[in-house]
């Protein structure tokens, strides 16, 4: 039994981040694969009342499904699933490129703050480090730099909707398309990203974009190669 050190405060949040990872990084979770709130509390050495709260946030950000008189499930992305989450992602997230643009938004030092983060992520996807520890990195610094442009376009909407869909979108990936040897150029990528907003070029920031996205998906890629 694992021993996890919570408290009780905010302790669904803390749960629910737990298992976010679980989900999404650790590899201990398969699509259709049934979730049990008895075995997480078990697990945890907590109650099930902050568990059962946890697993209808992760519902709520498209992680888990519920089916009545079943219970709770990992999601079962299929590529056509994944294409309209791209799609969703892609329109929401190029039109807060456009706002960053248009509204001159990004400083000298948001650029360096951002080249830091592509720095070490694509430190990291070139680092002799086992290849699930380079991807649960990689992922973890995408998600900063993305989120990164989020907020600061000042859109709290778009960026709580494009938090939830890059959760879904990097769950569909996990499961069957990510392509490990991608990993480093889907990170070098991000450097085109920003010396397109810094050009202002939003034709070209929005080409990076999906040509980033796409990158970890395995038929694109190899259809495209």
């Amino acid at each position: 039994m694992e021993n996890r050190n919570f408290t009780h405060e905010s302790l669904s949040q803390k749960v629910a981040e737990f298992l976010r990872e679980e989900i999404l990084w650790s590899g201990k979770y398969h699509k259709g694969q049934h979730v049990e709130e008895s075995e997480i509390a078990e697990r945890l050495n907590i109650s099930r009342a902050p568990v059962r709260e946890a697993l209808r946030e992760l519902e709520n950000q498209g992680l888990l499904i519920y089916v009545p008189r079943k219970g709770t499930f990992i999601p079962n992305f299929d590529h056509d699933d994944m294409m309209e989450i791209l799609d969703i992602r892609y329109m929401i997230e190029s039109r807060v490129f456009e706002i960053l643009i248009k509204k001159d938004m990004l400083t000298e030092e948001d650029f360096s703050n951002l080249r830091k983060i592509v720095d070490d992520m694509v430190a990291s996807a070139r680092s002799d480090e086992p290849m699930e520890k380079k991807i649960s990195a990689f992922s973890e610094y995408d998600i900063t730099f993305h989120k990164y442009l989020w907020e600061t376009s000042g859109r709290k909407w778009s960026n709580r909707i494009l938090r939830d869909l890059y959760y879904q979108l990097r769950l569909a990936m996990t499961q069957d398309l990510i392509m490990e040897q991608n990993i480093e150029l889907s990170a070098v990528m991000h450097y085109d990203i920003i010396d397109s907003l810094k050009n202002k070029d939003l034709d070209r920031a929005k080409k990076m974009l999906v040509k980033h996205i796409l990158s970890l998906d395995r038929e694109y890629s190899d259809n495209n190669s």
